[in-house]
């Protein structure tokens, strides 16, 4: 794919998302925003553009403001790719200096907690908005260090103190590439993504499985979340491995809106671009 005029991402400069952002298109026009909802803004206003959001984290899970604007029915945009990021997080500060403190935010302390024990056990942990304003807290601190990705060093001038932190919990986060233009399916893709609304009747997620099931057609994701102005109604967001050009999950939903359900595609996609931090 050729890299867009822009692309958006949450920002600030050296978020996780932004490091990937310049991953998969190096050289490109990034534009960071405040949040997940100023990407789809941005985007909204500016058709030529594609942005990059967060959708699921190995521990933390879903990220509920991406999945919530993708299943708003006035979303426009359509899921292109899904990227994975397997973050490896550095110890950044000052060669020598001793540490008095070290700044992040709460998911890096949450998977390098078992190494800050063993190598830290006494030093102060303070919590930051994101691994970006811990690295500039590491600038402007005395004795204040920062766990993020190792990129920061270089962006903040800092020395890169410890690389990798081991943790045991393994530490993946995927996002989406979206766009206003959606893919044309193939069978070489091998996501879809859904937003489903079901009768509200016993049994109808079970009703709306079953032919999935049936057409050994693989679930990835399923999220609930509800319909705004409508009180105990909800839609689900549903990932499912294969193409809609592939005459199984054809007949499956086909199937599914026989029996009620009204399906939504957000996009046929690849998924399987991998990068390392």
């Amino acid at each position: 794919m050729n890299p867009p005029p822009t692309i958006a991402c949450l920002g600030p400069d050296g978020s996780f998302s932004h490091l990937i952002t310049q991953m998969r298109f190096p050289g490109a026009a990034v534009s960071l925003r405040d949040n997940v909802g100023d990407v789809f803004d941005f985007l909204a206003s500016t058709p030529d553009a594609l942005g990059i959001v967060p959708i699921e984290n190995s521990s933390g899970g879903f990220i509920i403001d991406t999945v919530d604007r993708l299943v708003d029915a006035r979303c426009e945009l359509r899921i292109l790719e899904e990227l994975t990021l397997d973050v490896k997080l550095a110890l950044l500060g000052r060669a020598g200096e001793p540490i008095m403190s070290i700044h992040s935010h709460a998911m890096p302390f949450y998977h390098g907690d078992e190494w800050l024990k063993a190598h830290y056990p006494n030093v102060k942990r303070v919590v930051e908005a994101s691994t970006a304003k811990a690295a500039e807290k590491a600038v402007a601190v005395s004795g204040a260090a920062a766990i993020g990705p190792r990129q920061n060093a270089e962006r903040h001038g800092l020395q890169i103190l410890h690389f990798p932190i081991a943790g045991e919990v393994p530490n993946i986060t995927q996002f989406y590439l979206i766009g206003h233009t959606a893919n044309t399916p193939s069978l070489e893709h091998n996501r879809t993504a859904l937003v489903v609304e079901l009768p509200d009747r016993s049994g109808s997620l079970c009703r709306f499985l079953t032919p999935l099931s049936e057409g050994d057609i693989n679930m990835k994701r399923l999220e609930s979340r509800p319909i705004r102005g409508q009180p105990n109604k909800y839609r689900f967001y549903i990932e499912i491995e294969g193409s809609t050009a592939d005459p199984r999950v054809q007949k499956a939903l086909d199937q599914t809106r026989a029996d009620g359900a009204t399906i939504r595609s957000v996009g046929t996609y690849s998924a399987g671009l991998r990068f390392e931090s």
